[in-house]
């Protein structure tokens, strides 16, 4: 069935974890395009992104689920406004917010523009590393000192940067309250650890990527397109996700210049489904 992913494939796609997907489904804000009758396994289209985009979206700016009901099941886009406005009048303190997000709904919901994804194999490599425990809404402000402190710690070493800095997303739920990510440098040896840094080594393996071009804003356009590509291609996940920061944000560089691959570790499928490789039914 072409275009059609399984539930892990799809989370990861959309930053929806499992467990909130399950929920969407069971209250039919989000129901899979299939389901198997014998093994319940679900899976989900690519024509699904923009449904799951405008309730990830809805969900950020705490829309509550019922009214977001009423949004996917307005007929004309007044009645969804309506239901938008209410929200705001009662979350004064989000309006700027809101109003953004409210703006970008025809963008949400949009044709998606899918972007150029590659695979490459990618040999071992040691790195620098160190994790950070963050909150997901103070991930952009804990980056900058967390990079900082890790540059700083090879500087004291005399060691060099071997490739551009990176970051692992180790946990599979984009909904924890604390996201744990480890920030990486390429090394050409590994460092001595310290209180600040740790050896560590990104494992060779097969990598499918893409290159995101500017801000953060709009990184979502990365994420579906590899999961349309693992979805029409033979491969499953085999990793974490990776960002590496080809073009990173610094003083004087605009967003429309920054430059990030984001890249999954794959590997062909073989035979049917399992759950270390299918994440959870």
């Amino acid at each position: 069935m072409t275009g059609l992913m399984p539930i892990g494939v799809f989370a990861r796609a959309t930053r929806l974890s499992v467990r909130v997907l399950r929920n969407y489904d069971r209250l039919g804000l989000l129901v899979p395009a299939c389901v198997d009758p014998d093994t319940g396994y679900r899976r989900y289209g690519v024509d699904q992104f923009p449904r799951a985009g405008l309730i990830r979206r809805l969900r950020e700016m705490e829309v509550p689920l019922p009214e977001i009901a009423e949004i996917l099941a307005a007929d004309v886009p007044e009645q969804a406004r309506a239901v938008i406005e209410r929200h705001r009048d009662r979350v004064a303190a989000q309006a700027a917010r809101l109003d953004e997000i409210a703006g970008r709904l025809g963008a949400v919901l949009g044709e998606p523009g899918w972007l150029h994804v590659y695979e490459r194999w990618r040999g071992a490599q040691p790195t620098a590393r160190t994790v950070l425990r963050t909150p997901p809404s103070g991930l952009a402000e804990a980056l900058a000192p967390g990079f900082a402190r890790l540059f700083a710690g090879l500087a004291e070493q005399g060691i060099d940067p071997a490739g551009p800095p990176g970051t692992r997303y180790l946990g599979d739920d984009p909904e924890a309250a604390e996201w744990q990510v480890e920030l990486f440098v390429p090394v050409a040896r590994p460092p001595r650890p310290t209180a600040t840094i740790a050896a560590g080594e990104l494992a060779g393996c097969l990598l499918a990527a893409t290159v995101h071009e500017g801000g953060y804003d709009d990184v979502d356009s990365a994420y579906r397109s590899l999961g349309r590509w693992i979805a029409e291609h033979d491969r499953v996940l085999a990793g974490p996700a990776e960002e590496s920061y080809l073009v990173p944000p610094a003083p004087g560089v605009p967003d429309a210049a920054l430059r990030t691959e984001i890249a999954w570790p794959v590997r062909p499928t073989s035979g049917p489904p399992r759950p270390a490789e299918q994440e959870t039914k």
